[in-house]
């Protein structure tokens, strides 16, 4: 418990020890010495620990950064598959199917389209909370909505990255990890955006996996994704790991690991910008 000195300078008994009495006068006695008298007074215990709490509360919030930038969350396929076919990228003779259904889990029947509008809508409220301005290219699971749709989402609004949300399948159920996939150095459509591209990729899968303890598989450059080739910001696309991995695939089920993966990407994007 804290203690509160208060010294008192005793000047009047100073003066009472020098004779000063109405009676015979007698040869003044040389003053003495009082010593300072120290008085310990108990500081409340309630206002000590309202400054205790202060004192705790100012180490525990860290500064806050105002986030300025603008995120674009794109939750990969759909229930309902968009036809027809695109170009690969803009002036692109080479076309591909603006959609496809994607896969499902193996153990846990979940089909990706589910799990990808699940945690980016969890990934949107993080990103909220951390001072980010976030769109979305769909938000339920029954709208068709194309590659170069989904592109245009990012474009139009002028976002400062392009994140978009996958899980991976193979016919090899020991296939596991997370990577991320972005454009090449030799881009035919938007080469100027590769090294953006390359470090968001970065940051986000090597976050990922340290995060959530999953194998880092690295980033993947490829110009055969259309969705990255239309965009005219840096995009790239996370797989959160294999749903034909049985123990992965019971895992992106869960809440618990859903969180770790939206942290894990969260935290990406905020080293990305420079927040961390």
């Amino acid at each position: 418990m804290r203690r509160w000195k208060i010294i008192l300078t005793a000047a009047a008994l100073a003066l009472a020890a020098a004779g000063c009495s109405p009676g015979n006068e007698k040869e003044e006695e040389p003053v003495k010495k009082v010593e300072d008298l120290v008085i310990e007074v108990d500081q409340p215990e309630a206002a000590q620990e309202t400054e205790q709490e202060e004192d705790k509360e100012k180490e525990e919030t860290p500064e806050q950064k105002t986030r300025t930038q603008t995120v674009v969350l794109d939750p990969g396929h759909s229930s309902v598959v968009a036809s027809g076919t695109e170009p690969l990228g803009p002036g692109s003779t080479e076309n591909k199917a603006a959609d496809t259904s994607g896969t499902s889990g193996t153990v846990s029947g979940l089909t990706e389209y589910e799990l990808n509008l699940t945690v980016s809508q969890k990934l949107r409220t993080e990103l909220q909370n951390r001072g980010y301005t976030v769109l979305m290219t769909r938000e339920s699971n029954d709208v068709p909505v194309s590659c170069i749709e989904r592109a245009d989402v990012a474009n139009n609004s002028d976002a400062d990255a392009f994140v978009r949300i996958h899980a991976n399948g193979s016919e090899d159920s020991s296939a596991k990890g997370a990577m991320t996939i972005c454009i090449t150095p030799d881009n035919p459509f938007y080469p100027a955006l590769y090294e953006q591209a390359r470090a968001l990729s970065d940051c986000i899968i090597n976050n990922l996996s340290e995060v959530t303890g999953c194998e880092n598989d690295g980033v993947w450059e490829t110009d055969s994704m259309s969705g990255n080739n239309w965009s005219q910001v840096p995009a790239t696309i996370v797989e959160m790991g294999y749903m034909t991995n049985p123990d992965e695939d019971a895992l992106m089920a869960t809440d618990d690991y859903q969180n770790k993966i939206v942290k894990g990407i969260a935290d990406g994007i905020d080293q990305y910008f420079g927040y961390r």
